[in-house]
């Protein structure tokens, strides 16, 4: 049996083949996609804004900000809200996979700075990308 302590835990979701995750204390909710509101000229993954409970949050579709072919949205289909600092965004994602623990040594640092994605684990033998809140939510 294995006694270690975890540094935290993740939220894993898919999106095409591939495996990405937040760390779960930036997460604030996990909703179904809700009525949202599309904004004028604003960039293209950029679906609108959406009411959560009294408070409007922008609205990113994940594939696109991240530059990737629009995958199969369905009933499994999901928003990610993260807290950016005291901002929140929701983040459409395909589907989420589960919640995973890690401990903080098991992430590879990204080789590339400043990129939205800050590291890499291995979970349940797939690779899987950590992603960085406050860089995926700004304006690039």
């Amino acid at each position: 049996m294995d006694h270690r302590t975890t540094s935290g835990q993740l939220l894993t979701f898919g999106c095409g083949d591939e495996v990405y995750a937040f760390d779960i204390i930036e997460v604030t909710d996990i909703i179904e996609v809700p009525e949202i509101t599309v904004l004028p000229m604003v960039a293209d993954y950029i679906l609108g804004i959406m009411n959560l409970r009294g408070k409007v949050v922008p609205v990113m579709d994940f594939a696109g900000r991240m530059g990737f072919p629009p995958p199969e949205y369905d009933e499994h289909s999901c928003i990610i809200v993260i807290d950016c600092e005291g901002s929140l965004l929701g983040v459409k994602v395909p589907r989420i996979i589960d919640a995973e623990a890690f401990e903080e040594d098991e992430i590879s640092p990204s080789p590339v700075e400043n990129s939205c994605i800050k590291g890499y684990i291995t979970l349940g033998g797939k690779r899987v990308s950590v992603l960085d809140g406050m860089i995926l939510s700004e304006k690039r």
